[in-house]
């Protein structure tokens, strides 16, 4: 017989990392002071997202769907008071 069932669950853990980056760096890996990491422990960050699986083992669909859901916890997140003051606080020099 053959198993059809998911026989283990599958969640993806996150952290993110804002950083300040000097004007004029672009994107290159600059040394920076002025950071604030975030995960899904974070206030109001959701938790570990858990990926649907209806067969054996979770497809494509349920990664980008659980992905998308990852996106919208960083973005609740970062938006909250307290992190959004710090970040917003990098562009004086504080933060």
């Amino acid at each position: 017989m053959a198993v059809t069932t998911p026989q283990i669950q599958y969640g993806l853990r996150w952290s993110l990392e804002v950083c300040a980056i000097p004007l004029g760096a672009g994107s290159m890996s600059v040394p920076d002071q002025q950071r604030l990491k975030l995960s899904q422990s974070s206030a109001s960050a959701g938790g570990i997202v858990t990926v649907a699986c209806t067969g054996v083992y979770p497809t494509s669909t349920n990664f980008t769907n659980a992905c998308t859901t990852v996106g919208t916890n960083m973005g609740t997140a970062v938006t909250q008071t307290a992190p959004l003051a710090q970040v917003q606080g990098f562009a004086t020099g504080g933060g």
